[in-house]
Order: structure tokens, then sequence, then C-alpha cells
């Protein structure tokens, strides 16, 4: 008889191994792991010349089904003691917040419809005036990143003509994002100044040229320079530009909390007359991801027109999300919305009480540490505050040990630190104490 008669693909599927994989991998999918490994499960027999058994080759799909489990998008928990994540997705959006969007997005809305005359209406709707309350500046845009807020700045400003910029905010963020790259990409001519460490008004002033679009304020994101060092202050940069020559400042994290060691505001480059400044939606707000350029009408109506607008724009559940949000923080400035705020006002107390009071439910395997905990996010990268983490103890390996919190039902992600694993109470959400608790409590009947 034929391998073929005895292993078959749509009589696998039928089995009730895989029904929870279907339900939530797609049946297509399941069927092309089950072909897949039934074609390598018969070089394998041809091979050693064994019978067909059915449960060994289950169990090969199975596993196989397992690891495509892990690449599904799916809800983790963070331990890290990095608030803004940029690999578990940068910061969570306030399940409140999330809900209250969706009321509109999940139905039809008046998205671009002008409920006041029932014409074509603006995309940007109220957001536009509440990004202008929260922000400042005379007008504001919203796009898909701030990396895509960039490019069209210099699309719509600066092609063939020279934009003038420090050596020393030539970053590369995640992903090969380069700057000089897209300064290239974009047709503008880069016109480098400075030197790594110290760049000054006159090496600005020195530079510009009637072909000079804009100065290039970029924030440096992953990295810091310390010793003998000297920037601009911005202030003195705008007042010694002339007319011709816009000042645009890539600001980065959207940050408007004094409470943000070492990170400048987003108002005080507004208020210090940018012509455009351009931040993360995302990062320190705590929304969706996004790009927001604000800065003087003039400049933002341009962007507004530019034929890579349509390209560069968000969806409907961007707009909802950060109109929601930036009106919850503004009336209430204590709200929990934006966690990453809220989690810099608590005092170290807190934090050692909210350590304590884990460990208590956990029972053992861990212990009370001092340490310290980072933004993240290509924000303050050398500003530290202090905290409490959980320091598990365990006969397991550290590497073995965040294994095992990786394969979790709901992935619990750690730290090695001086070769114990660390878990961050203040990275973790409040509706994960419990089951991080859980799971730590359990974890002496697993070694």
């Amino acid at each position: 008889m034929q391998l073929s008669n005895i292993i078959q693909v749509g009589k696998l599927l039928d089995r009730p191994e895989f029904a929870t994989y279907i339900t939530i991998l797609g049946r297509p999918i399941v069927s092309e792991i089950i072909r897949s490994t039934i074609d390598q499960y018969k070089n394998q027999i041809m091979e050693t010349q064994h019978s067909v058994d059915l449960d060994e080759l289950t169990s090969q799909i199975t596993q196989q089904l397992h690891f495509v489990m892990y690449e599904k998008t799916q809800p983790v928990i963070n331990g890290t003691g990095i608030l803004v994540h940029t690999n578990l997705g940068r910061s969570p959006i306030h399940q409140d917040i999330w809900d209250q969007a969706g009321e509109t997005v999940c139905r039809y809305s008046n998205l671009e419809f002008s409920l006041i005359d029932g014409k074509r209406g603006n995309r940007m709707g109220m957001l536009n005036r509440v990004i202008r309350a929260y922000f400042g500046a005379e007008d504001n845009i919203i796009v898909n990143n701030n990396a895509a807020a960039v490019h069209l700045i210099l699309k719509t400003f600066a092609i063939g003509k020279e934009v003038i910029i420090s050596r020393s905010e030539q970053v590369q963020i995640g992903g090969g994002f380069r700057i000089p790259d897209i300064l290239e990409e974009s047709g503008a001519i880069m016109k480098e100044i400075g030197t790594t460490n110290i760049t000054t008004l006159d090496d600005y002033l020195n530079a510009i040229t009637e072909n000079t679009a804009m100065v290039l304020l970029v924030h440096q994101s992953n990295y810091f320079i310390e010793g003998f060092t000297e920037q601009v202050d911005p202030k003195e940069l705008r007042k010694h530009l002339p007319e011709h020559v816009m000042l645009v400042v890539d600001q980065g994290s959207g940050n408007q909390s004094p409470l943000l060691r070492d990170e400048t505001t987003v108002s005080y480059y507004e208020k210090l007359g940018a012509d455009i400044i351009s931040f993360s939606g995302d990062k320190m707000m705590g929304g969706p991801q996004s790009g927001i350029i604000i800065g003087k009408q003039e400049y933002i109506q341009k962007i507004k027109k530019h034929p890579m607008m349509r390209v560069f724009r968000p969806g409907k559940e961007t707009y909802a999300l950060l109109e929601t949000l930036l009106i919850t923080q503004m009336n209430d400035k204590n709200s929990t919305v934006n966690r990453t705020e809220w989690a810099l006002k608590q005092p170290l107390s807190w934090h050692k009480s909210l350590a304590e009071e884990l460990a208590q439910k956990i029972g053992h395997n861990v212990k009370v540490i001092k340490s310290e905990f980072l933004v993240g996010g290509g924000t303050t990268p050398k500003a530290k505050y202090p905290t409490y983490a959980l320091e598990i103890q365990s006969k397991q390996s550290a590497d073995d040990l965040l294994t095992f919190l990786r394969e979790q039902p709901t992935a619990i992600i750690g730290v090695i630190h001086q070769g114990k694993v660390l878990i961050y109470p203040i990275s973790l959400l409040s509706s994960e104490y419990d089951y991080v608790a859980q799971v730590l409590a359990e974890l002496k009947d697993a070694q």
C-alpha cells in the first residue's frame, strides 16, 4: 500500500489534537504545516524503512504547530523594567482608552464627513484642536510614525536643498533606520557640521548658504556622549538663523512631562519658535503608533498638500485613540492612561511595597532587591530611576529559567542580571500581578 493512502492531509486535519490549532491559526495554515510535515515524515520512512506510526507523525505535526503559535501576535508580560519596550509593543494603550475609541472605530463614523453641512469633512476633525490645546503650535498633522514624519518634512521642503545637521545627531535607531539615509532618499543634501562631541553656534551659521533649506535637530535617541562636549542652545540657534532657513526638530519621544530627566519637552521647542517639530505618538504619550507634526501653519499646510501625505496618513483607529487619550489627560492630570508618566510619579516607597506584596504572594523562590528601571523606547538613554525587583531563586540556569517563563500560556519576559533572573514589578500591569505571582509560586514544582 502506498504511503499516500495511509497518510492523508484531510484525515489528519480532522483529528481532535489539531482542533484548537485550527481555531487559532486558521485551517489553511494548519493544512500547510501538516502537508509539509508529512513530506518530511515520508522521507524519514524511506530512509529508515520503518513502518508508519500515526501517533509519531501527529506528535511531529503538533510540535511544528506549537512553534508557529509563538509567531502569532499575542499578549506578553513585560517584566524587564523597561517601560517603553520597542520589542514588546512600546507603550501599552490603556484599556479604558481602547474601549472608548472602540465605540467609534467599531461603527461607521464621521471620519471624512461634516455633520454640520453634510459634505465631505476634514479627516483630522477635532483632533487638530486637541493637539493644539495639548502641545501648542498653530497647526498639526498626523502620519503613521515619526520616521514617516521626518521623511515627509524633508520631501516637502528640502529636495535639492541643503539640510544642516550636527555629526553627533546622525543617529541610527532600531531596524537600521539611519538619518543620513533618510536625508539622501528624500532628495535633500546633507551638510554635516561639528564633531562627534562638539558642535557650536558658529558651526551652524558658517554652514548656511542661499541653498540651505533648514537646520535639522535630531533627538539622539538611544545613546549619549559624556565628557568634553558642547551642544548649541536651540534658543540661540533660533535667534540667529536667517529668515530663509527653517528650524526643524525631530523631538522623538513626544515627551511633555518635566519628570523625565534630560528629555526636552515638545512645548519647549514650540515656545522657542521652532518652525516644525515631529515626534512619536506612542512612546511617552502612551497612544497608538503614529507621527505627530506640529508647527507654523504655513508649513503644516504645505505638508498637508504634499502628494505623499496620502501614503503616510494613518487609519481611523489612530485618530480616535489619540483624540480620546489626549482629552482624558487634559481633563485629569492624575490619570493613569499614560502609564509611563504615571510610573514616574510613584514614590520609591510604592515600588518597594509592590515588590514586597508580590514576594509575599509567591511565598518562596524570590528575593526583593534594590534596582533601577528605564523609560526605554529611545528616550533618556542615560536616565535610570530607582525601583525594586524580584530576584528569582532557582536551581535552573538563568537561560533555562527565561525559557520556562517565555513558555507559559502568557509569556513572562524577564532579564538576567549577575547570573540571576529578575522580574520588575514596575513594568507589570496591575491585571498581571496575580498571574505572575502564581507562575513564580509554582516554579518550585516545575524544577
